[in-house]
């Protein structure tokens, strides 16, 4: 399959310490991938060595069909990035900003800047000084600055970090319709799973500096599991009328007083009737479906279950 970046082995070590270890990704054309993983997992370490500002200590880093290297000047062209928050002249518009970076990158493709701002919601901002923009604003306008040269690529780097729901939201709108609209394949960062699982096309879960699992994100809602949550007063109880009165292996004691089922071949106001007719002490009961924040935890260990 043709990949438009692919990482083989890719290895970064500062100071004696490994930070990220054979790392293999594979990113499609077109498609957002979601990179996910907790706060200090390797996801910006890897992100710093795409986008050729850090060098790996081993392996290799392939973009467009071509081995990246540290004259890849006319490969780097063809991507955009934002890597850790975007930085502006805080005096001047937007407008502005997006005008000086076509200078310093020695693009002038006319209508570019309009294009941009109008692309990432920005275009009735875009006469305002970056000093009176919401942090929504902000983020926005540095993922114009990173589509300002028409990229095949973006790399965004945390681009939802300490937005509000609405801005979330105006986010992954935006994300969508470049993916979708405009053909770009997006890598996006993240240790928000709900919101980059909403949007993504492939998932590659990093932990400890290493690349968990990499996965079609329509795999994880069918691996996702369907459970019976139990709420109980005594959890060994519980515990014991489900093993010997209802004949029930498939079950996790979770705390003192929650217990999942997993067995299918039952329902609910099976277990309720037998619990009450023992005098087990419910409190609650119900299905769940595992969500991608449970199967993160689950592969990675990071919920300790």
């Amino acid at each position: 399959m043709q990949y438009i970046l692919r990482t083989e082995h890719l290895s970064k070590t500062i100071d004696g310490r490994e930070i990220v270890k054979d790392i293999n990704i594979h990113v499609k054309k077109g498609e957002i991938y979601g990179f996910l993983g907790p706060n200090g997992a390797g996801k910006t370490t890897v992100m710093k060595m795409v986008a050729n500002l850090w060098k790996p200590t081993s392996g290799s880093i392939e973009l467009f069909g071509e081995k990246l290297s540290p004259v890849s000047y006319e490969v780097l062209k063809r991507m955009g990035s934002i890597i850790e928050f975007p930085c502006f002249y805080e005096h001047m518009t937007g407008e502005e900003n997006l005008q000086l970076h076509c200078e310093y990158m020695g693009y002038y493709m006319p209508g570019s800047v309009e294009d941009a701002l109008e692309i990432s919601g920005l275009a009735d901002a875009a006469k305002k000084p970056v000093k009176k923009y919401s942090l929504g604003m902000r983020q926005r306008l540095g993922i114009a600055r990173a589509i300002l040269c028409r990229p095949e690529l973006l790399l965004l780097d945390e681009p939802v970090n300490g937005l509000d729901p609405a801005g979330m939201k105006q986010a992954r709108d935006l994300f969508k319709k470049l993916s979708t609209g405009y053909g770009i394949s997006i890598i996006i960062s993240s240790h928000i799973l709900s919101e980059v699982g909403s949007i993504a096309d492939t998932i590659g879960v990093i932990s400890k500096g290493s690349l968990i699992k990499e996965i079609p994100i329509e795999e994880v809602s069918s691996m996702s599991e369907t459970y019976i949550w139990l709420s109980v007063e005594d959890v060994k109880k519980a515990a014991y009328i489900l093993s010997d009165k209802l004949g029930l292996n498939n079950f996790k004691i979770m705390d003192k007083n929650n217990i999942r089922i997993y067995e299918g071949n039952i329902t609910t106001k099976e277990i309720s009737a037998q619990l009450a007719l023992d005098g087990a002490g419910i409190n609650s009961i119900g299905t769940k479906s595992e969500s991608l924040e449970d199967y993160f935890l689950k592969i990675t260990g990071e919920g300790g279950k």
